[in-house]
């Protein structure tokens, strides 16, 4: 389903984007659109677009990835295959990448849609923790697109650890344009798994 935004770019009404239980005993929330008067998303502070470079050059899953075909961080994916984001460790429990969209993700317009926003804020978010040596996935998110972005416009994608308890972590993201300027934010719930699992 794709996210439908009103002519701000914000979403209008909370609603349900995505449901999947991989354990097939219930229907678990994965992606909840906010409007921004009930979005409690506090946004992740900005790090400089040098130092979300330099963050890249050290993005983890580079030598080893849990999930190699991942479409926003997989390094078996292709820029415009991909969203190709590497997010790196920088300081207070955060990640940042830079990333600059590609023409393959773009409508008529030249911006992209909402959903590939929302793919950004996924996986920078799960990075702040060890993925190579505890490996996640997303069970729930929910977000805010605040604007749609161009095809080639510098962005910086931050995340930060929150909190991990036992097999769940939580995690936050925010998307910036070079300006500073928040294109989108996001929270979300990581459980810990066995990547065999998943052939």
């Amino acid at each position: 389903m794709s996210l439908q935004l009103d002519g701000h770019g914000a979403e209008t009404r909370a609603r349900l984007l995505a449901a999947a239980d991989p354990t097939g005993a219930e229907q678990a929330v994965v992606a909840t659109a906010v409007s921004e008067g009930t979005a409690s998303l506090a946004p992740v502070p900005p790090v400089h677009v040098a130092v979300a470079a330099a963050a890249s050059r050290r993005y983890a899953g580079a030598d080893a990835h849990p999930f190699p075909s991942c479409f926003v961080c997989g390094t078996a994916r292709a820029d415009g295959d991909g969203l190709c984001l590497r997010p790196g460790r920088v300081d207070g429990g955060r990640t940042a990448c830079t990333w600059t969209p590609h023409r393959n993700f773009a409508g008529a317009d030249g911006t992209l849609d909402a959903a590939y926003v929302w793919a950004a804020l996924d996986c920078p978010g799960g990075w702040t923790t060890n993925l190579v040596g505890r490996p996640m996935v997303l069970v729930r998110m929910t977000a805010l697109v605040h604007r749609r972005p161009a095809v080639g416009e510098a962005l910086v994608v931050v995340g930060q650890h929150l909190d991990t308890e036992g097999r769940k972590t939580h995690a936050a993201t925010t998307a910036y344009d070079s300006g500073g300027g928040i294109v989108g934010r996001a929270r979300h719930l990581w459980v810990s798994v066995d990547p065999a699992a998943f052939g």
